[in-house]
């Protein structure tokens, strides 16, 4: 009977880790996704207000905080998504040509 406890309890341990290393692997990439809508909010914000320099929204998965400065004729947009515990953090490098924005760069900034 001890074996058999201890086996059922081994298995359990491993299937929790298992189960957190998921999750946070999800919360990941959903923050990243966050991220990206807040680019993409931006992009479509500028084009109404070119005078907008941030921005936060809320979304059922997560929250971004977006940072827009100037950037030799075009933009730089700095977007921090969260999502649970994770934070993801990318900026583009974006000009606007005849009505289209053009990414002129694209990283994923790490703290």
């Amino acid at each position: 009977m001890t074996t058999f406890s201890g086996l059922g309890m081994e298995g359990y341990l491993k299937a929790n880790a298992e189960n957190q290393m998921v999750r946070r692997v999800a919360q990941s990439r959903q923050a990243l996704y966050v991220a990206e809508g807040g680019i993409e909010w931006a992009k479509a914000h500028l084009l109404v207000n070119s005078d907008l320099r941030q921005g936060n929204l809320s979304f059922a998965t997560g929250r971004v905080d977006i940072v827009i400065e100037l950037s030799g004729g075009g933009y730089k947009v700095t977007a921090e998504g969260h999502s649970g515990l994770a934070v993801r953090k990318i900026e583009q490098i974006l000009q606007l040509d005849s009505g289209k924005w053009v990414l002129k760069s694209y990283q994923e900034l790490h703290s």
